[in-house]
């Protein structure tokens, strides 16, 4: 038995993991990093920059609003048995410097 299989008889679910849905960078403006999606169960997002991140549900994410993700390796992640429905709403980033790289992945049902 492999782990798909394993998953599917645990959970009753098929999932797939998709990395940067959206973008592998943001900016000083607001970028969208996961749009909506109720089939989404997990996420994680790691900041690759040498800039702060800050993360939100909604385009009005500031440094006075968000989930900070510290410089080089700050990371955050939501999973549905722990953080409920908002592991499926839209995440958006701002950053405080240009071109700031991060690493995004959800794991979706289907």
């Amino acid at each position: 038995m492999n782990l798909a299989d394993l998953l599917l008889e645990r959970f009753k679910v098929r999932t797939r993991a998709i990395e940067n849905p959206k973008t592998t960078s943001i900016g000083t403006t607001a970028t969208q990093i996961l749009a909506n999606n109720p089939n989404r169960l997990a996420w994680v997002v790691i900041n690759l920059s040498s800039n702060i991140i800050y993360l939100a549900f909604g385009s009005d994410v500031a440094s006075t609003k968000g989930i900070r993700l510290e410089a080089n390796g700050g990371s955050a992640v939501m999973i549905w048995d722990e953080d409920f429905q908002a592991t499926a709403w839209a995440i958006w980033g701002v950053a405080s410097g240009a071109s700031s790289a991060i690493y995004a992945f959800e794991i979706v049902s289907y």
